[in-house]
Formats: structure tokens, sequence, C-alpha cells
């Protein structure tokens, strides 16, 4: 017998699928129905909440960015560059668009760039924060994973779809930040 080459980290990981109802409110991309109460009932909720690409959601005690300014975010920036200080959040939702397609389309903006707002969500988040991304993509999968691995340990993957008329299956990524941003060689 042979020594396994699994990661260990990856077999603990959670994975799971959870049928939610669809989005009550209209709002392209918006969060399907029992989303954050399903995040809550994890324990993956933190205090310190940053919402990026947050389009129409509101979290009151959270803080929202979105490049467009129409739906009247806390902040309007642009989440590939984010206008906060290192290890300001113990909890960071991405939901950017799924595809160049549905960027221009729903939004009129260019698609982002994925390792980027990645990379500034670990950046923002503080050690033993949780950083969480809902997309089509599964990011540590990619040809860039090296960029983020050593910030970001997977927790889990969790398979989201709606119940209702048909959908795209998407994958919700849950990380634990485990260093700060110094002992990982970043001044």
């Amino acid at each position: 017998m042979g020594r396994s080459t699994r990661n260990p980290t990856r077999l603990l990981m959670k994975r799971d699928v959870w049928a939610l109802g669809p989005s009550s409110n209209g709002y392209p991309g918006a969060f399907p129905a029992g989303l954050i109460k399903r995040i809550k009932k994890e324990g993956w909720w933190g205090n310190k909440r940053l919402w990026m690409f947050s389009g129409s959601f509101k979290d009151r005690g959270g803080t929202t960015v979105d490049i467009n300014a129409e739906v009247h975010p806390d902040h309007v920036a642009d989440c590939e560059q984010l206008p906060f200080d290192d290890e300001s959040f113990d909890f960071v939702v991405l939901d950017p668009p799924y595809s160049a397609l549905e960027a221009q389309e729903l939004y009129g903006l260019p698609y982002c760039n994925i390792p980027k707002v990645v990379n500034e969500a670990a950046r923002v988040c503080a050690p033993g924060g949780r950083v969480i991304m809902l997309h089509r993509l599964i990011p540590w999968a990619g040809p860039w994973e090296n960029s983020h691995k050593k910030r970001l340990v997977p927790e889990a993957v969790i398979g989201v779809y709606t119940i209702a008329g048909y959908t795209n299956m998407r994958a919700l990524t849950v990380w634990r930040k485990n260093e700060t941003l110094t002992q990982w060689g970043v001044e």
C-alpha cells in the first residue's frame, strides 16, 4: 500500500446540496430565498459583514458594496479594489455576475476578474473570518489557485439551486482565513 496523496483539508470539507426558493425581490441576480437563513444555521455568520456585489441586498449591521450607485449600496466601488483596510471584516460574501454575458445583459457592465475579487475578499477578511462566494465556479479548481490558497482554507462547497422553474446549479464556496497578511508575507 502506498501513501495517500489526498489533501486532508478537502476530505474534511462539508459538501451538501441546498434546494432554496426563488428570489422574491425581482432584482436580477438576487440571493435565493432562504440562503441567509441557511448560512446563519451553519454558523458561518459574522459580526463585521461585507457584501461585495450587493445589488439590492441590504444588511442593517453589515456593509454593502456595488459598482452601481442606483441600488444605493453603502459604498459605490469596484470590488477588484475595495476601499477598506486589510482584515477589517470577519464575514465577506461575494456574489458576482456568473458570466461576461450576464454582466453585460443584466447590468451593462464588463465581467469582473474573479481571481482579483477573491484576493480582495481575502485581503479584507480578518484571520478566523470567512469568505463565502456564490458562483458557478469553484475557485480553487482553476489555474490561479495559488494566489489565495495559502490564506484561505476551504471549509465547504454547497450546491445551490432554486426549487421553482429551471435554474442553473451554483456553488456556495466557504473558506476560513487562517493567517494574517503579514504571516503570509504580504506587507
